[in-house]
């Protein structure tokens, strides 16, 4: 009877370069996976960093709103404060006038101006 020859038996070579062939085929596919879970992992990242920096902008928007309202309570104070005893600033101009030149010097003391 005659044997049969193995593929691999007949060409040891042929086989060697099949194998290494497809050891580099899933050596690609592997990386490309990788490439796709990095990529997706990228975007992941860059989702939460913008979603952390729009609650950070909003948070401090209102604390930069807490802050404009007590300065102008305490610029209100400081101009009550400043008036002769027994006057008040009961004109529009002249309260508008104190206001402005109390900004202008809180302003000057905490170097914003």
């Amino acid at each position: 009877m005659a044997r049969q020859l193995d593929p691999e038996e007949s060409d040891p070579a042929g086989s060697v370069i099949e194998r290494a062939l497809k050891i580099e085929r899933d050596g690609a596919q592997q990386l490309q996976r990788s490439q796709e879970q990095a990529q997706h992992l990228l975007a992941q990242a860059r989702a939460q960093a913008a979603a952390i920096a729009r609650r950070t902008d909003a948070r401090i928007s209102r604390l930069y709103g807490t802050y404009l309202q007590k300065v102008q309570r305490d610029i209100e104070k400081l101009v009550q404060a400043n008036l002769p005893s027994g006057e008040r600033a009961d004109s529009a101009h002249d309260r508008a006038m104190l206001i402005q030149a109390v900004r202008r010097v809180a302003a000057k003391l905490t170097g914003i101006a």
